[in-house]
């Protein structure tokens, strides 16, 4: 696919989307929408990328989330989402919503506004590292009447303390990468200028371990997130017999320990 709203570029392991909207807010109209699923599926069937960076281009927006002015001047399209997208992983969501079943380490790099759907993306996201002038919000309570559709009113209760869900939730006001460091949800707020490289100096210390360890923490993590730490024998089969077999049984795995043994034998007088 030819991109035209996006920018996806690979470079040593690391993959990387830049949303280049920048007129419009990098607002994620549904073209923007198929081109970000577009490459974010090949992100993840690609065995050569082992994390993907998002990013916003320009200085101010990292994402305005929907784009309502498209919507309003294309009135006859129909947006390719439908009632049912969130049960089927392949198929495109609305905007906010992105692929699902990423086991690969996702990190957002946040360069200013993430509000309503761009908030949302970021929850899709593993590692989330924010220029100190960023601010997150999902003002659609106060914009539109409504509910962060794209994800946003599952996710956050799961991945920001309560209180600070609800205050996002209802109020729909902006929150600062300062404040969104404090609640936990902002591992770095990094001066702006360099906040491509913090992302990247991330990105790089995770290339440097085994991917099939990386994305079988992540699967097992994510996919034991619901259990009960008392869950049946089945669950626990697939989630560590099944799941870390792979793991354990991989070129990856083998060579690192074959390389963890040399180092050991070496330091060993």
């Amino acid at each position: 696919m030819a991109y035209e709203n996006i920018i996806y570029e690979k470079k040593d392991h690391i993959a990387y989307i830049t949303i280049d909207r920048p007129e419009h807010r990098n607002a994620i109209s549904p073209p923007t929408q198929i081109e970000l699923w577009d490459a974010l599926i090949d992100f993840r069937n690609d065995s050569d990328s082992w994390v993907i960076i998002l990013t916003g281009a320009g200085d101010h927006v990292f994402s305005a989330g929907n784009d309502l002015k498209w919507r309003s001047e294309h009135p006859d399209e129909t947006p390719p989402w439908g009632p049912n997208y969130q049960s089927d992983p392949e198929r495109v969501g609305t905007a906010g919503a992105l692929p699902t079943e990423i086991w690969k380490p996702m990190i957002a790099a946040v360069n200013g506004y993430a509000v309503g759907g761009g908030m949302e993306m970021t929850l899709h996201c593993d590692i989330v590292i924010a220029s100190e002038h960023a601010q997150f919000g999902v003002p659609e309570v106060r914009n539109v009447g409504g509910l962060p559709s794209g994800g946003g009113i599952f996710r956050l209760p799961r991945q920001l303390p309560y209180k600070a869900t609800m205050w996002m939730l209802l109020s729909g006001q902006y929150m600062s990468a300062q404040y969104m460091h404090t609640v936990g949800y902002v591992n770095e707020a990094a001066p702006h200028e360099k906040l491509m490289e913090t992302a990247e100096s991330y990105a790089r210390l995770l290339t440097a371990n085994p991917p099939i360890g990386v994305q079988t923490s992540k699967e097992v993590a994510l996919r034991s997130l619901d259990l009960p730490l008392d869950h049946p024998r089945t669950a626990w089969e697939y989630l560590w017999e099944g799941t870390t077999a792979k793991m354990r049984n991989s070129e990856d795995a083998q060579e690192s320990r074959s390389s963890l043994a040399r180092e050991t034998t070496a330091r060993v007088p």
